[in-house]
């Protein structure tokens, strides 16, 4: 889960139109959104979308595959190839994700405080 004051943040691009939205979840392969201006007719299930993400001065664009819509927002999968053949910058994405991972739990860690 994605904390809103994690720094992410992400858009997508419908026809040409940046569409910002928040991220609930993310993955090496995948995440969860929700669009600010809320579900949109022309985002369907087997859809392509394609996406912009940010994190610490690294911008990463992708193309995804909408694979769910539930919960007032979509899940998308990113493909290791769009469909035109280009790679898709997962290991960007990966490494956004891990060093997210990594400040939630040194978060988790400083709340338990463990005894000496």
């Amino acid at each position: 889960i994605v904390k809103p004051k994690s720094g992410l943040t992400a858009a997508l691009y419908i026809v040409g139109q940046r569409l910002p939205a928040t991220v609930g979840d993310i993955s090496p392969e995948g995440m969860f959104v929700r669009l600010d201006r809320g579900l949109l007719s022309a985002l369907r299930v087997g859809g392509t979308v394609g996406v912009e993400v940010s994190f610490d001065d690294e911008r990463v664009e992708l193309t995804g595959v909408i694979r769910s819509q539930r919960g007032g927002g979509y899940g998308i999968y990113f493909p290791p190839r769009d469909d035109e053949g280009r790679p898709n910058p997962r290991d960007k994405l990966a490494r956004i994700s891990a060093c997210l991972q990594r400040t939630d739990l040194s978060q988790r860690l400083k709340v338990l405080k463990l005894p000496e």
